[in-house]
């Protein structure tokens, strides 16, 4: 990292905020520091798509405190400090999505089939512990989409929002995790 160029940009940042000029600073922020951000981000969350997008709301909770900052450190320490704070808070709700789609899977079991044809003989306990098995051997995104549509009772657009992606491909994958759960329960039986 070349941080003789990033005190450069530290000096714009500054020489645009004692105009007040905002849009200005932030510019000379993004230019400055987005590789630097993305790539902390990256390396504390691990994944270069959720970096981008957290490095995204770094910069905007940064222009929404531009009119705060009052210089008593480094452009680069505030900036990084946001940085920190918003991937801490990504990790945390990672945990805490992955909590519930754990907790909630005997829902998604039950959810699945609503009505299933139970094959003559066999009792309804036995085919939700069949489907909780498979969900078990699921991929967690797999468990997570079947979760959002399933238990939780989200509709796809709802989900396509949540993900980020059309709702042709949410329904595109939610076929292929209903698949996936078939094939796991029919090995399994």
């Amino acid at each position: 990292m070349n941080w003789d160029r990033l005190r450069s940009c530290d000096d714009t940042v500054q020489s645009e905020l004692a105009e007040s000029n905002f849009h200005g600073a932030l510019e000379a922020l993004v230019h400055g520091y987005q590789h630097a951000v993305v790539g902390f981000c990256r390396n504390l969350l691990g994944d270069v798509t959720q970096a981008e997008e957290v490095a995204q709301e770094i910069f905007l909770a940064a222009y929404k405190g531009l009119p705060r900052f009052r210089q008593q450190s480094s452009v680069r320490t505030w900036l990084f400090a946001i940085a920190r704070k918003q991937c801490l808070q990504t990790l945390r709700n990672r945990g805490r999505r992955s909590r519930i789609v754990h907790d909630k899977q005997n829902f998604i079991a039950e959810g699945v089939h609503r009505d299933p044809p139970l094959p003559l003989g066999e009792e309804p306990e036995a085919l939700l512990r069949l489907v909780q098995q498979g969900l078990n051997q699921l991929p967690d995104a797999d468990r997570a989409l079947l979760t959002m549509r399933y238990d939780t009772g989200l509709a796809v657009a709802d989900i396509a929002h949540i993900l980020r992606v059309s709702t042709a491909s949410v329904r595109r994958r939610l076929a292929y995790a209903l698949g996936r759960l078939r094939e796991v329960m029919d090995s399994d039986a």
